[in-house]
């Protein structure tokens, strides 16, 4: 039989630091995460978090939720969305992810997305027919280095016993790719750049003409809490706790930060959030008009030329076409990203127009 536990909000920060959760083999949440989650500023204290699922006393199941806010006809409504899920090896194929998701389904007055999914759990969310596409965010992923010491080894274990080789022969041709990159052309002297900027009204303003736009309305405060409570640290501590973790916790690097264009005349023309882990970059939330596409696009080439990014993924389609021209990338890939709705919440939204939402939305902008 198993039993259930819920944690609110207002009862996280006690719990991650309880002689419960220390015991655990397996932990539900990091408490990166759960301070993350304390301070959301969407967050009602009482809202249910995290679900546990026990078997007599072992930890065999849980699932995490993060609240967040839609805006319809300036109407904010409250929801949740589905952030993590996880069964014990032993535990799975019995329904129990299933059990959990029910009381999810009920606490949350069946007020649900979710977007960033392993397989797994989207098969079980097919099999409850409570949810259908919101939205699907085509993009692009661009190699702009040799990477085949990270590609080819999640491929075969023949690739994974030879990784040094691989190793070795990424070396090798990014040599070429870094001479070849030293003639790309460039118009980095026609803007400035500033990291991290204080947020002045100016910078309010700008920012607010485009998320006014969007499903989500991303507020400063939000993109505040978003950088000030990372969810992956690179720091010795968070390592050895990602090996009870079964989410991402730890990386050898990982940076998320605000970039501020000036044109020539000092105007702002671009605000872009860019996230870099391990040589990867995500480009989570990007601000600025189509007919400065072609500045924003150099500026992001040149960092990544310059740090020597190994991939750079891109939702965009104004920059995508600004890259196909500028970036000498070594091969390029397809991407999509599906935003699911309960068939219950979508009611709450009056399509008016196209919905505008953007791949950071979601957890996807922490990880």
């Amino acid at each position: 039989m198993i039993s259930i536990q819920k944690i609110t909000v207002q009862e996280l920060e006690d719990f991650v630091s309880s002689s419960v959760y220390l015991a655990l083999k397996d932990k539900p949440i990091s408490k990166p995460r759960a301070i993350s989650y304390v301070n959301n500023p969407r967050a009602k204290k009482n809202d249910v978090v995290l679900y546990l699922g026990f078997l007599e006393d072992e930890l065999v199941s849980y699932r995490t939720i993060l609240p967040d806010i839609f805006f319809n006809e300036n109407k904010p409504t409250s929801f949740g969305w589905l952030s993590g899920n996880w069964v014990g090896e032993k535990h799975r194929r019995k329904g129990i992810s299933t059990l959990l998701f029910k009381e999810v389904l009920k606490d949350w007055e069946g007020k649900l997305m979710y977007t960033n999914y392993a397989e797994a759990s989207k098969l079980v969310y097919d099999k409850t027919d409570e949810f259908l596409l919101l939205k699907e965010l085509k993009g692009t992923k661009y190699y702009n280095r040799f990477c085949l010491a990270d590609i080819l080894p999640t491929k075969n274990k023949l690739f994974e016993k030879t990784k040094m080789l691989w190793q070795v022969l990424d070396v090798i041709l990014n040599v070429f790719v870094d001479f070849k990159n030293l003639f790309s052309s460039s118009i980095k002297n026609r803007f400035s750049v500033k990291v991290n900027e204080n947020s002045s009204t100016s910078i309010l303003a700008f920012t607010d003409n485009f998320t006014s736009q969007n499903l989500f309305r991303r507020s400063e405060e939000e993109f505040n809490w978003i950088q000030k409570y990372p969810w992956v640290l690179t720091d010795e501590v968070s390592r050895k706790a990602s090996e009870a973790y079964n989410f991402s916790l730890y990386s050898n690097n990982f940076e998320s930060n605000f970039y501020t264009v000036y044109n020539v005349a000092n105007n702002l023309i671009g605000r872009i959030l860019i996230t870099i882990r391990d040589g990867h970059v995500k480009i989570p939330y990007a601000f600025f008009l189509e007919e400065n596409s072609k500045e924003i696009a150099s500026f992001i080439i040149d960092k990544c030329n310059k740090e020597k990014i190994k991939t750079i993924v891109v939702y965009n389609q104004k920059l995508e076409t600004e890259l196909n021209e500028q970036l000498s990338f070594v091969t390029k890939k397809e991407f999509s990203q599906k935003y699911f709705i309960t068939k219950k919440l979508e009611k709450s939204i009056k399509k008016t127009s196209e919905i505008t939402i953007q791949s950071g939305d979601g957890d996807v902008v922490f990880t």
